[in-house]
């Protein structure tokens, strides 16, 4: 991460989140078009250092948005070793928030299991959206440097993300529209190795977003809530 701009804007964001609770029941907007959510958060430990950077940033996604059961489901997913649904698509606003806040990374394990996280999104949006309504799945990743550093281990995370995207007509399970956010370092590494080994990972990252307007830098996350904000409003 380019670490001094990401702690300006954090700041800035966390000064708009607490102006904004002030008056969240008021300002918070329920979609007129129908959209369902999933997000999927990088708990590898790699990322533990940022993560009350990234828990803000979930909130400023997030918090703008009132649930509803008709218009707008959220859930959340953590990954490293494996998956883990922390919370199921829901249209209780205050346990959304409540959860992001109690995100936390408790040990640090050094696995980026991306795959895993499709996979587990893909089962949630087949079991608890419904049809018709249209769905996205936000990835919030670093890109996973350590499979790239080996050569092999991302592979699989375009498979699941193709099985994302394209859903199953014959099965009546729709496709999902995906973003990602890239987490990772801003700065060139001073080693070439290091150095390939992060453009991969960004290019990682680009290539499971739906197309190149879905994907974005972390400290371009204002972009991307407004890409929802506009989605919301049927635009």
């Amino acid at each position: 991460m380019h670490h001094q701009r990401i702690r300006i804007l954090t700041s800035l964001l966390i000064f708009h989140l607490f102006i904004f609770s002030l008056s969240a029941q008021d300002s918070r907007i329920v979609p007129n078009c129908p959209m369902n959510v999933i997000i999927a958060v990088d708990f590898s430990g790699s990322e533990m250092e940022y993560l009350d950077e990234i828990r803000t940033v979930l909130l400023g996604l997030t918090n703008p948005f009132e649930l509803d059961e008709a218009k707008m489901k959220i859930g959340l997913i953590t990954f490293n070793r494996g998956a883990k649904l922390v919370l199921p698509l829901t249209d209780d606003t205050e346990k959304m928030i409540a959860t992001i806040k109690k995100m936390n990374l408790v040990r640090m394990v050094y696995a980026t299991d991306i795959h895993s996280a499709i996979d587990l999104a893909n089962k949630e949006f087949r079991r608890n959206s419904k049809q018709g309504v249209p769905k996205y799945f936000i990835l919030v990743s670093d890109g996973d440097p350590h499979a790239h550093s080996r050569g092999y281990g991302w592979q699989t995370d375009l498979v699941n993300m193709k099985r994302l995207k394209a859903g199953d007509k014959e099965k009546e399970v729709d496709p999902v529209h995906v973003f990602t956010l890239y987490t990772g370092s801003m700065s060139p590494q001073t080693s070439r190795f290091g150095e390939t080994v992060r453009k991969a990972s960004i290019r990682h990252m680009g290539k499971m977003a739906s197309d190149m307007h879905s994907f974005f830098y972390f400290e371009d996350y204002p972009i991307l809530l407004e890409y929802l904000l506009k989605i919301s409003n049927c635009l």
